[in-house]
């Protein structure tokens, strides 16, 4: 995959509004879907000998948000889903296919409670349940979620090809490159842009500092692989099983023979030194004459 792609679909992405606060958002589902079926009424909806057309939508609307809203919670106890190291619109997608059919099992189950005249224990009947909610249910998170990327394109810097290059703002430093797992792609920075690069699972996230603005690419590999490819870069040093830390970006340094608390230049975040990475850190430091506050 381009690195260029790889990059747009990992890196931070605006989170869905009825996923981010779920309480409105089961709101929201739930009104716009009783609206759209009283409007609309798609796929010959009808009432029942115990509830009218109007309160049994209105029924299933309800029950649709509640199933969303426990689903989103739920997802949201799941580690991938959470927000580190950053929402990104694969996680966006996935989440919002994995809430609907979360909806759809919801009302498929409730029906057998406020229209059991109709419900019928099958397959099929669950199938029909869930295509009724990817039918209607996705509309309203279609609609933050192209919000959301119109709001990313718009912000987004894409160059111009026809107006010329401006010089190389770091002359004196090469390039470097870190190569992934994952065939012909690569993360490229200069040494001054690093902060620091921070494990997660199977991917290694790097806190990069461009034009005085702190930004996260996000890179298939594992912080020990990264570690060797950075094996020039002196100052770019090991200070936790998880972090790499730029050593000329640490503006302060706190903690005792248990281990250090770093502040790099321009974040909030904190970086870990741990105690069997303490030695060799201070030795860098002075060999370097680097001496943080």
């Amino acid at each position: 995959m381009d690195s260029r792609i790889y990059n747009w679909l990992t890196e931070e992405f605006p989170q869905n509004y009825l996923i981010k606060h779920p309480v409105q958002g089961a709101l929201i589902s739930a009104i716009f879907d009783f609206i759209f079926i009283w409007l609309y009424q798609p796929l010959h909806f009808h009432g029942s000998d115990l509830l009218s057309f109007n309160q049994l939508m209105g029924a299933y609307s309800l029950a649709g948000g509640l199933s969303m809203f426990i689903f989103v919670k739920l997802l949201k106890s799941v580690r991938y889903f959470s927000l580190k190291p950053e929402w990104t619109i694969i996680k966006e997608i996935a989440a919002i296919l994995i809430v609907l059919c979360g909806i759809g099992i919801g009302i498929f189950l409730i029906a057998f409670i406020i229209d059991p005249e109709t419900a019928a224990w099958s397959f099929s009947s669950l199938l029909n349940s869930l295509k009724i909610v990817y039918l209607i249910g996705s509309i309203p998170f279609l609609f933050f979620l192209v919000m959301n990327l119109t709001f990313k394109i718009r912000h987004r810097s894409v160059p111009d090809n026809n107006l010329p290059r401006a010089e190389d703002p770091f002359p004196s430093e090469e390039e470097i490159q870190i190569k992934s797992q994952l065939k012909k792609e690569t993360l490229e920075f200069f040494p001054s842009q690093l902060l620091y690069a921070e494990s997660d699972g199977n991917y290694v996230v790097f806190h990069l500092q461009k034009e005085d603005k702190a930004e996260k690419k996000i890179i298939r590999n594992s912080i020990s692989q990264v570690e060797k490819q950075l094996i020039n870069q002196p100052l770019c040093v090991r200070t936790h099983r998880s972090f790499i830390v730029n050593l000329r970006k640490v503006t302060r340094k706190q903690g005792n023979a248990s281990g250090y608390r770093l502040t790099l230049e321009g974040i909030s975040n904190e970086v870990p030194v741990s105690r069997q990475h303490i030695k060799k850190f201070d030795q860098i430091l002075e060999n370097h004459e680097l001496h943080p506050a």
